[in-house]
Formats: structure tokens, sequence, C-alpha cells
């Protein structure tokens, strides 16, 4: 400033004939700087002798330099009318709205900066960002800013968080915005604060080892070496800012040397009573002032004091004539409407201040780069109102390849995926898939539809499915294996069958009960081909008779068994008293009787079953993507009285077969239909426990084998070893053999009747 005064009072076309003089309080602190602004008071006269009577010949005020300090200075200046220009106010901690109409500024105000932020996050197609400002209004209302430019050009600002500004921040604080911009999901994070809250954010950004991403500083910190210097800084990525183009002032250095060395200038000394001036600096000291990167902006408070002589110069009409009108005294706010309409000018750059009262001479774009010895600030570009050029390749970006890092907003979500709308989100730039058990078959949908009922879908879906149907399939390995099972009886049954007939003559057969051996191996044939009706998908018809079917097969084997166990019984233990009624017995052909009314009686049971409660083929859920579509028996009292009528059988073979237990061993097989009988008894008994409390295709597969397992238990205990002794003890198969057989009981036991007849079967 000292420079621009000299300058313009040796000038003959500025202010000519007048001359400017100047007051400097340096490094003011609060006290001292609040009486400074007192002095400047135009009632301030007759002071003592230090107090010179400038108070009245003063038309305005540049700085001051601490920003914190300008909010104070506005109000108390405006108070006085005394324009004020600033060349330092330039971060977010000033509030724009709150300050009078008397501040003028020499660099751009706050929104300058964040219309080049948002060029520059435009000019990498970054469309989906975060910001992050402190706690002050000022920096509230910059992002209020940044997110309505950025909307304009077409960026979502996708998630906002305020940072506790000054000492009180704790890690906690500001870990809760860390980790909300991870939840985001953005690449790229504009920071706005100053280098204090900037160097807390970064602590806490590099404890929780956040890297590969872009941050985008602003002029307040971009060139701030107690961030940059963080260590580990390097590691979280790279770092884009803006900050004011410095402009160097010519012989500025060698004007500060000299005036450092020669003193106060000429006529400026004060009385004794004055505090001393400050001694010369020591030759280090003033090295490293001259070498300070200060001087780069020294041009901002040159240009303020120009300013302000320009508008005196056209306040005084110093332009219509030679030299300024002598003896006039302009009052200070009479500046205003000149500072306003200033136009001139310096140094290769025009000088005029927006209708914002600020003025915008473009910026530079600063990257960080790692160096061996520490972090450079490399000049990359510049923004000015109408352009902004960037050099891209001195920029290191994260990533082993050097990539430029994405982060666009999606511009249309695919079917199957809705707009996001989580808490974090203040714009739908992020594609959620739709989660299962919703579908979205449109792009670009605000929301996923839940599917209909009894439909399903997978994450990410477009449709809804139905549900996959669940029954015995011929590809389950189980399904297999119980056919197989099937198979085998099924065979065995016919080798039995063809040995029976072979051999029907014998007395193998007669004693096994001659033609009721073949109903039995029929009936014994049709139940285990009825596991065929468990498997494949169940039809109605199915439903209807695969249980009354194997209901009646059953029933007349277990009838036969009973009648042949009867009729063996009463032979041997009362044939002689039952003469009369064995004569009956035969001529009416009894055991195919009794058997038919057994099976009479089992088919009114079926009957009645199905006209009442028939069974039905129902579907049933087992959860949102499958259904058992199985054969509901009906009402448990129509299976359980089928059931329950074979099981009454069973049990009176079971007590016949126990009375003849000591019949020759041709006749008796009280152990092994015992053994059958138990084994009927006990599957058919967990079948019905599993059947009234488990659902699905198990059931299914549960009563195919428990079909097959009373099969086999007759099969095994009746048949197959009769057919062993026709085939490997001819021996045995013969009348002499049944007849000793006979002749021992008989002998054995106290013969009170007629001897038996002979193994006829009938």
């Amino acid at each position: 400033m000292r420079l621009a005064v000299e300058e313009i009072n040796r000038s003959s076309r500025l202010l000519p004939n007048v001359s400017l003089g100047y007051h400097i309080w340096d490094n003011p602190k609060d006290a001292p700087f609040l009486r400074g602004l007192f002095r400047l008071a135009p009632s301030q006269r007759g002071r003592p002798p230090c107090t010179v009577d400038w108070a009245r010949k003063v038309v305005g005020v540049v700085g001051p330099y601490e920003s914190a300090l300008a909010p104070l200075a506005s109000h108390i200046l405006g108070l006085y009318g005394l324009p004020q220009v600033s060349y330092s106010i330039k971060d977010e901690d000033f509030d724009n709205r709150g300050r009078p109409p008397l501040l003028f500024r020499t660099v751009p105000s706050t929104a300058h900066q964040l219309d080049g932020i948002v060029a520059l996050i435009r000019a990498f197609r970054w469309e989906w960002v975060s910001a992050v400002g402190s706690g002050t209004k000022a920096t509230q209302e910059s992002v209020r800013i940044l997110i309505d430019r950025a909307a304009a050009r077409g960026i979502c600002v996708s998630y906002q968080g305020l940072m506790p500004g000054g000492p009180v921040a704790t890690f906690d604080q500001l870990e809760k915005v860390v980790e909300n911009i991870k939840r985001a999901g953005t690449n790229v994070t504009v920071i706005l604060g100053n280098a204090a809250i900037a160097r807390q954010f970064f602590q806490v950004v590099i404890a929780l080892e956040i890297t590969g991403k872009v941050w985008v500083a602003t002029e307040s910190w971009v060139l701030s070496d107690v961030v940059a210097a963080l260590q580990g800084m390097e590691r979280a990525g790279t770092f884009l800012g803006l900050t004011i183009r410095p402009i160097r002032l010519p012989h500025v250095k060698r004007f500060v040397e000299e005036a450092l060395r020669d003193g106060p200038p000429k006529g400026s000394s004060c009385p004794a009573s004055c505090p001393p001036s400050c001694p010369p600096p020591s030759p280090d000291s003033l090295a490293s002032l001259l070498g300070s990167s200060l001087w780069d902006w020294a041009f901002y408070s040159y240009t303020a004091a120009y300013a302000l002589a320009h508008a005196l110069h056209l306040r005084l009409g110093c332009s219509r004539r030679e030299d300024c009108p002598a003896g006039q005294e302009p009052r200070p706010w009479q500046l205003l409407e000149t500072l306003r309409e200033v136009d001139f000018p310096l140094l290769s750059h025009t000088i005029r201040f927006s209708p914002q009262q600020d003025l915008f001479l473009g910026y530079d774009i600063i990257t960080w780069s790692w160096k061996d010895n520490g972090v450079d600030y490399v000049k990359i570009g510049s923004y000015t109102a109408r352009s902004l050029d960037i050099n891209r390749t001195q920029i290191q970006w994260p990533g082993p390849e050097g990539q430029i890092p994405i982060s666009s907003c999606a511009r249309e979500c695919p079917t199957g995926q809705s707009r996001s709308k989580r808490m974090l989100d203040e714009c739908p730039c992020r594609c959620e898939d739709c989660v299962e058990g919703t579908f979205q078959n449109q792009t670009n949908s605000a929301d996923c539809l839940p599917c209909p009922n009894g439909t399903w879908s997978p994450p990410r879906s477009a449709r809804c499915f139905p549900p996959s149907v669940s029954f015995l399939r011929l590809s389950d390995g189980n399904v297999v294996a119980l056919l197989a099972v099937a198979l085998l009886g099924f065979l065995l049954l016919l080798g039995c069958l063809v040995v029976f007939a072979t051999h029907r003559h014998t007395p193998v057969v007669r004693a096994a009960g001659g033609g009721l051996a073949f109903v039995m191996l029929a009936a014994l044939l049709g139940s285990c081909a009825t596991a065929l009706l468990f498997v494949g998908r169940p039809s109605a018809q199915a439903c209807l008779v695969r249980q009354p079917v194997f209901a009646l097969c059953f029933t007349a084997c277990v009838s036969c068994l009973l009648v042949r166990s009867l009729q063996v019984v009463l032979i041997f233990k009362a044939a002689g008293r039952l003469h009369r009624a064995r004569h009956c017995w035969r001529r009416f052909r009894g055991p195919y009787l009794a058997v038919g009314l057994s099976c009479g009686v089992q088919a009114t049971l079926c009957g009645l079953w199905l006209s009442l409660s028939p069974p039905a083929l129902v579907q049933t859920a087992l959860g949102p993507r499958e259904v058992s579509l199985r054969c509901w028996e009906g009402p448990f009292l129509g299976l359980g009285a089928v059931l329950g009528y074979i099981t009454l059988l069973a049990g009176a073979c079971f007590l016949l077969a126990f009375w003849g237990r000591h019949l020759p061993e041709n006749y008796s097989e009280a152990r092994l239909l015992t053994a059958s009988m138990l084994v009927f008894l006990m599957g058919w008994g967990s079948f019905l426990l599993t059947y009234a409390t488990a659902e699905g295709p198990s059931t299914a597969a549960l009563q195919m084998f428990t079909v097959q397992t009373s099969v086999y238990a007759v099969l095994c205990a009746f048949f197959l070893p009769r057919c062993y002794v026709i085939l490997c003890r001819p021996q045995r198969n013969t009348a002499a053999h049944f007849r000793t057989c006979i002749q021992a009981y008989t002998t054995a036991a106290a013969d009170t009747g007629p001897t038996p007849p002979g193994p006829r079967g009938e």
C-alpha cells in the first residue's frame, strides 16, 4: 500500500496537486484494532500531540488483513460512512449477507470460487460428489450455493455434511462425517473451511484409512502447509483446488528492501511522545521476508489503494482539468458511488468492481504433487469467468494405472433397480437393486413393486416368478432308490408266483393256502405297483385311487393270511368237534367267501371315505420360492378307519399265529408272521405320526416306503421261505415228509380228537 501511495503521489495524471497520506496498523489485535477504528470518527479532534488531527481527512480504509476482523470493521466503519476496501476477505468465515454496502473487495467473493469449483468438477465429468463445510453460517450458506449451482450444471451433491468448527471438534464428531462420506459412495468431496478445520478433518481421514479419493480444496487451505504436511496425506488421494491468482508487482521487493533500510519516509516522523519506530531487521530476517510468497498477493492491497485514489480522482473532478481543485475535501460516503464507477488499467489488468462490489481477475488451479522432500503446489490451469484451462498430465491420480476416478450419476436405472432413497442421498443419483420379493420392469423408476401373492422374485429382478412346485420327481435320488426297491419287490413277487404256479400241486404250496396263496401274491403285486401312484406330479385322480387301491390290495393279502391261519389252527385244534362245519366250509368255498367279505368291508369303508371327505390335491407354501403339491387325505378319520381295519385284521392274524405256535413246523409261522405284522404296525404308525405333523414331498416318500416295507414283510416272512423249500429243499416238499411232521406232532400232543387231514390247503 505504501508503494501505491508513493507512486500515486509522484503521478502527474492521477490526483494531480493532491497528496495522499496514510496511517498503518500493523498486525492488529482485537483491543488495539478497536481503538484504532474509533479514532477514525470525525469528532476525534484536539487530541494529544501523538494523535494528530487526521481523522477528518480520512476518506477510506484499506483492510484489515485478518478476515476475522472484517465483519467488526465493516460494522463500525459503516457508522462513520467510511468506504472499506478489503484485499484479503476470501474465505467462508465472512457472512456476505450481513455486510453493509460500504465494503468493497479487490479479491473475488465466495460465489466466484464456488462457480470455479463447479466448473472444475464438470471438467472431469464428475456428476456425483459430496460437500463438507465447517459449522459457521457463512460455510452453511456456501454449501447451499454450491448445491444450487452444481445442480444447475447437472452435478449431484449426494451428501452434505457440517464439521464442528474450532477446537470443540472431537474425533468422534469428525468420524461421523467421514463415515457418512464413505457410505455415500462418492469419489469426489469438496471441503469448505479454513486450514485448521481441514487439518482436523484429514487427521480423521488418515486414521480411518480412507484412500484413493479426490479432494477439492478451497482457496483458504489449498496452499496450507499445516494440512499438506500431515503424515500419510499422500495416501488420501488427489488434491485439487483454486487459489486467487498471484500477480507479482514489479520492483516491489527492491522497494521493500530500500524502505526497510532507509526507515520511515520524510515527513512521517512523530513527536517524541509517540512510540519509537521499529528497528531495522537483521540481514537474515530481511532475506526471509523478501523470499516470502506473501509478495505474490501484494497486488491486491496495491490495487485497493489505487481504487480509492481513482475514486477520489473522480469525485474531485480531476479528470476534467490539469490539477485537482485545491481546498476541496469530499465527505467519505461521497466516494461510495465513485468506487462503483472506477474502471482503470493496472499492470495489464482492468480494475472494475462487480455489482457485488468485488474484483474477479481469475483463479489458478492447483494440485499437490508429492516429492521425496515434501509436497509441491503445482499450477495446472486457470479459471476465469469465460474459460477453464487445465493441463491434466500434471495431476497424480490415485490408483495403480493413474486413471481419472469415475464419480458419475446414474442417468437411468435399468429394470430390476430403482433410484436410491437413502437418508444420506440429497439427490437420486444411485441405483439400488430391488430386494427379494420385489420387482421393477421399467427403467428409471422411483420404487420397486411388491410381487403379487403367490409369486416371488430374486434380488434385482424385472419380474416375479411362480413358485417351483415340489413333488416326488424321477430325478430325485431318493425316489430312484424307492422305485428300485419297489421294482425288486415286484420281480421277487413275480418269481414267487412262477414258482408257486409251477409247483401248485406240491404239499408246500397246498400248505401255504393253495389258491389263497395266488390271491395273496396278486394282492401284493397290486400293492407294490401302487408305488407308481406316488411318483411324479400328483393329480386329483391319483389322489382319489392310490390309498383305496393299496388298502383293498393289502386287505386281501392280510385276509388270506388270516383265513389260512384260522384253517390251520382249527384243523389241528378242533377238527374232531367241527366236522360238520368243515364240510360246509369246503362246500361253499369258505376261504374265498371270507376273503371276499373282508374286502367288501374295506371297500365299504373306502366308499364312505371317498363320498364324505375324499382326498384332494392341495398346494402348500413351503416358502416364497417353493410350494408343495401333494394329496391331502382328508380328515384323519377316513384314512384312520381304512388303516385301522387292516390293523385289526393284522392283529387277529397275529393272535392266531401265536395260538398255533406249537403246530408242526410246516404249518406254524408264528415267528415270521409276528415279525411281519410288527413291521406293518410300526411302519404305518410312523407314517400316521409324520402325516399328522409334516407336509411336503417327504410325506409321500414316507408313505411309499411304508407300502414297500409292508409288502416286503409278507414277502420275506411267508413266500420266500416256501420258495426256498421248493427250490432248495425238495425232500421237504413231499407228502411223506408232511405226514412224518404231523405224526410227530400228534404223538407229542395229547390227542383228543381225530388225526388231522393232510395238507390240502382248502
